[in-house]
């Protein structure tokens, strides 16, 4: 399949300098108000203020703490204007006391600032709800959430915040195949007896998402199960099952298994996911995908990130390959400047590639 190149008007600089502005207009004056606290922390006017620009700030002795991050990005595209845009603005809230409870939620403001290389804005923005859960500690080695989680399928959802992963880009494998958050119940912890620590997530939901993404197919239904496994000194494999269906297509059940491993040694990182989704409607309806990435270092603070995907979708008859070469650059542990180039083979899906890059700050 050919897709035509959309002209561009205007030029790439225009663009960079838009980001920046953006980055300039939203991001530094948050992270100046924030390193003032920081600063102030030390003073005895402010020794209730315990802030520390990456780990949140906690609210005296209330139990409850605030966080969150931001992304400011710029895209240019072979097959579509340049962006520019600051993509997610999400704050954190979270409480902590002395017993069994906890709270943790997740308010995500999502293309805030955006427009193209024709003048023209962007995806309308939208306050995400992405987390918004209960836990309780049963025993040591089991705990019950109730609420708004992120789906515990591979290593990269999970993840979640911007800043604390290393590409600018995100790959199919872990957006495409599932709904990235569950509305329900679920039982976790780590049995530290069982193959020298086995970390295990059960959980399951009859729908009814709260808040619902509209840009997202959520679950009609599932049930699902996460373990991770030590796997030497320095790395993890994981396991996951999950039988659902979604909201768009109540009727189709489908069944995934998937699998992720990382390893990292002396700043060295490779990791990988896998996953293959078996739908009742028929083999055309089934979906796979994988990625490997490996990460190296390059100075004290710059690495270099190459990751190269395969994702199968359902009903087409090519797989989509796509190629990332890119430059993380921590300024700080809170503070990450991402730039890629992506290439792509029977990209039929529209998925991101050329260039992309990134401004990533952990409050």
């Amino acid at each position: 399949m050919t897709r035509a190149k959309v002209s561009r008007p205007g030029c790439a600089s225009q663009m960079l300098r838009g980001v920046l502005a953006a980055a300039v207009r939203w991001l530094v004056p948050l992270c100046l108000a924030l390193a003032g606290l920081q600063a102030r922390a030390d003073d005895n006017l402010f020794s209730d203020v315990d802030y520390r620009l990456g780990q949140g700030l906690r609210v005296a002795d209330t139990g409850f703490s605030l966080g969150g991050y931001a992304t400011a990005s710029y895209e240019d595209s072979p097959h579509a204007p340049a962006r520019a845009a600051l993509d997610n603005l999400s704050l954190f809230v979270w409480w902590q006391g002395e017993g069994r409870w906890k709270f943790f939620s997740e308010f995500d403001f999502e293309n805030i600032v955006a427009s193209n290389s024709s003048g023209q804005n962007g995806e309308d923005d939208y306050l995400a709800l992405e987390r918004l859960y209960l836990d309780y500690d049963v025993t040591d080695t089991a705990t019950i959430r109730a609420g708004k989680f992120l789906t515990p399928i591979g290593r990269w959802n999970l993840i979640h915040a911007t800043p604390l992963v290393w590409t600018t880009s995100r790959p199919l494998t872990t957006t495409r195949p599932f709904p990235s958050n569950v509305t329900g119940l679920m039982l976790y912890g780590t049995l530290p007896t069982v193959a020298n620590g086995l970390e295990y997530t059960l959980y399951a939901s009859k729908g009814d998402e709260v808040r619902p993404n509209p840009t997202l197919d959520p679950f009609y239904e599932v049930i699902g199960a996460h373990a991770t496994l030590p796997f030497s000194a320095d790395g993890q494999i994981g396991f996951s099952f999950a039988n659902f269906e979604q909201g768009n297509s109540p009727g189709e059940k489908k069944n995934l298994l998937g699998m992720d491993f990382v390893w990292s040694r002396n700043r060295y990182e490779f990791s990988a996911e896998g996953v293959y989704r078996f739908s009742e409607n028929g083999r055309l309806w089934d979906e796979k995908g994988i990625f490997g990435q490996l990460v190296v270092p390059l100075a004290d603070k710059t690495y270099a990130v190459g990751r190269y995907e395969y994702f199968h979708p359902a009903l087409e008859t090519d797989a989509t390959q796509l190629f990332v070469i890119g430059l993380n650059y921590r300024y700080t542990p809170a503070v990450v400047l991402k730039a890629e180039w992506v290439g792509s083979k029977n990209n039929h899906i529209d998925a991101p590639e050329g260039f992309l890059s990134s401004i990533n700050i952990l409050f």
